[in-house]
């Protein structure tokens, strides 16, 4: 934001550890910690919404409640109180995936505490992506380990979850595990990726690609307009992309 923009903007008063500053109203957190005159060394990363570095905890007055979200998504309001969460710690189980079998009793040996969940649904409420973090859990305990792979690939591991969690669950952990188990141990194998692994590794592309690092930006725009994407190849075992799209949506 400008100087002179900031100056069009009405400001607010903000907390940042405890101290005021004055801000514009229609900011993020992280830019309104920036408008402060604090520099992000770390606890910032992709500013999108994307790579949950970001995960703040804040209050507001006359709400009991500690609220949760992202720095770089999340709008300040007017004597809102705020702290970072640079780094949380948790609890990450070594393992070998390749080792490892898919079943809830084989994610249990590596997290117990798992079992402890009391269901009283505050992950799902403080996750910033919509995630049903409790429903996953429950998936997890039923055996269902494709099901939690898919509703949980929107995960960015903020560890939003876990900070609020009065068990000390870290389901975030949990469903990377189930995701890591469901491809490679359940996700039955596509035909075309060791084939075009292969192509790459001869040298099949080598000389196409040098050529096009010679094109002028126009150029390529316009073989990017022209190109569609190849057909993809199943070995029967998969459904054609229309078939997935029209299920899905």
């Amino acid at each position: 934001m400008t100087d002179s923009q900031a100056e069009s903007t009405d400001l607010i008063t903000v907390y940042i550890n405890n101290k005021g500053y004055r801000v514009p109203e229609d900011v993020t957190i992280m830019q309104a910690y920036e408008y402060a005159g604090y520099q992000f060394t770390r606890g910032c990363g992709c500013r999108g919404g994307v790579c949950g570095a970001c995960s703040v905890v804040y209050r507001i007055p006359g709400n009991e409640k500690i609220e949760t979200g992202l720095a770089c998504q999340t709008l300040v309001q007017p004597e809102m109180c705020l702290t970072q969460i640079p780094f949380f710690p948790e609890n990450k189980a070594t393992y070998d995936i390749d080792q490892l079998e898919p079943t809830t009793e084989q994610i249990l040996e590596l997290y117990p505490e798992l079992s402890k969940c009391m269901g009283c649904n505050t992950c799902t409420k403080s996750c910033p992506m919509d995630i049903d973090v409790m429903e996953c859990v429950s998936e997890i305990l039923r055996g269902n380990i494709e099901k939690v792979a898919d509703r949980s690939i929107s995960c960015i591991m903020c560890k939003l979850c876990a900070s609020r969690c009065p068990a000390g669950l870290t389901p975030d952990y949990y469903f990377l595990l189930c995701r890591r188990l469901y491809g490679r141990h359940i996700m039955k194998p596509l035909v075309n990726v060791p084939r075009r692994i292969s192509e790459i590794e001869s040298g099949e592309y080598e000389a196409e690609l040098d050529r096009l690092m010679t094109l002028d930006p126009e150029d390529l725009r316009q073989i990017y307009r022209e190109t569609q994407l190849d057909k993809q190849e199943y070995d029967g075992t998969h459904k054609d992309q229309k078939e997935m799209w029209n299920e899905n949506h």
